[in-house]
């Protein structure tokens, strides 16, 4: 009966060390990838230079080297509400184009499955990254979400499609398409 006992208690000690070496191996693991992870960018930080491969095409574009402004989209074929999107952001494509304001779906999955989530949307307008890149832009992983970065390479604004800065540039957009509308209308005989 004593050597029953014995054989339980060691059992539950080793037992008792498996569960502490695996919750200690836990808590390191998770501490080592908060520290590892990038802050998210400010409003007036110049955004990480990144080399990007268009999903179409394969033309390279250096993402935050300025020249152009351009919007970064953010989405996830993982992402019920970002498949959502999709149209709402093609319908912005020409207007954005008129302004001088370049849109990138930017992304970090596999080609195929992004052009499978992109089905019906202009692939030249997709970008892929490497995740560690993906990260250095959008350290949170957060979809949909975008950055607006001015022609200097300068973060202008960043946040989750739908939110206040997100709903100016759509209405600014729809602006300026029904500026030229009147004016076309104006110049009409």
């Amino acid at each position: 009966m004593d050597s029953q006992i014995l054989y339980l208690t060691l059992a539950l000690l080793a037992l008792g060390l498996a569960l502490n070496i695996k919750l200690t191996l836990s808590v390191l693991h998770t501490t080592r990838r908060e520290r590892d992870t990038p802050e998210a960018l400010s409003p007036g930080a110049p955004v990480p230079q990144v080399q990007a491969r268009a999903l179409r095409g394969g033309a390279v574009h250096r993402m935050g080297a300025g020249g152009q402004a351009a919007a970064l989209l953010f989405l996830s074929s993982k992402c019920p509400k970002c498949k959502t999107k999709l149209a709402e952001i093609g319908g912005m494509l020409a207007p954005a184009e008129q302004a001088g304001l370049d849109i990138w779906i930017v992304s970090h999955e596999p080609g195929w499955r992004l052009r499978q989530f992109l089905r019906g949307f202009p692939l030249t307008r997709a970008l892929r990254v490497t995740l560690r890149d993906y990260k250095l832009l959008n350290p949170t992983l957060a979809s949909p979400s975008y950055m607006m970065v001015n022609h200097e390479g300068v973060l202008e604004a960043a946040g989750m499609i739908g939110d206040d800065d997100w709903l100016n540039l759509c209405a600014q957009l729809a602006d300026g398409v029904a500026e030229d509308a009147e004016a076309a209308a104006e110049g009409a005989p």
